[in-house]
This record gives C-alpha cells, structure tokens and sequence, in this order.
C-alpha cells in the first residue's frame, strides 16, 4: 500500500492522525477503527506520514488531518493528480 493509499483509508475510516510538532510521534485514533491491516500500514508509512503533516501549512498549525479534503489535497500534492490535462 502506498503511503496516499494508507491516508485514503485512513480518511475512509474515519481516524483522525496527528504527528507531534518536535518528535517523531504519530497518534491514530479512534483505536476501535483501526484494523490490523491499515495500523501495520501505518507503521510502515509513519516517517513519511509524519513529515507529509509537518510540511502541510494547514496541519502545521494542529498537526492534525481534520478532512478528506486535506488528504485528497496532499496525495495531490505529494503524487501528482490523476487527471489528464485539458480535458474537462
């Protein structure tokens, strides 16, 4: 699983990630959303989850994703976007 497909379900979920601001320390909550496969995902994405929420200018502020926007937002921004130019 890619690092945007582990933030994808991680928003699909419904779990909140907050990265702290001066230690590598990445908290998923709520627990009882958590299935094994996505927190051994997770754990295998944290360096890079937690630097993708320090380099957000939003999540900077809270560290914390607080949308599906922001998420779809930084795999965008981190992967490039999907869609094909000029066509509406």
């Amino acid at each position: 699983m890619s690092v945007g497909e582990v933030l994808y379900a991680a928003s699909e979920a419904g779990l909140t990630l907050t990265a702290s601001t001066t230690e590598d320390t990445l908290k998923v909550y709520p627990a009882e959303n958590i299935t094994p496969q996505l927190a051994a995902a997770i754990r295998e994405h944290k360096a890079e989850i937690v630097r993708i929420l320090r380099e957000d200018e939003e999540m900077r502020r809270t560290g914390i994703i607080q949308s599906e926007h922001q998420v779809f937002e930084l795999a965008r921004e981190f992967f490039g976007s999907n869609e094909k130019e000029g066509v509406e």
